[in-house]
């Protein structure tokens, strides 16, 4: 399958899963991740993980689910 909502050397992946996001619970995010060309799914998770967190959410990289762009 080739993805035409990505540049030819960029890979995107969306994501989703449950997070708790402090004072409201759990809540159900999602979005796409994009990297250049090699951009493995171990990297994808690990910088969904750094957003999430950097926007006061918490939850298991096990229960996002990362599929091809």
């Amino acid at each position: 399958m080739t993805s035409t909502n990505a540049a030819p050397n960029v890979v995107a992946y969306h994501w989703h899963g449950w997070v708790t996001v402090p004072g409201k619970g759990p809540a159900f995010a999602s979005g796409t991740v994009t990297g250049p060309r090699g951009y493995c799914r171990a990297k994808a998770l690990r910088d969904i993980a750094a957003w999430l967190t950097a926007h006061g959410c918490t939850g298991r990289i096990a229960d996002i689910a990362l599929l091809p762009a």
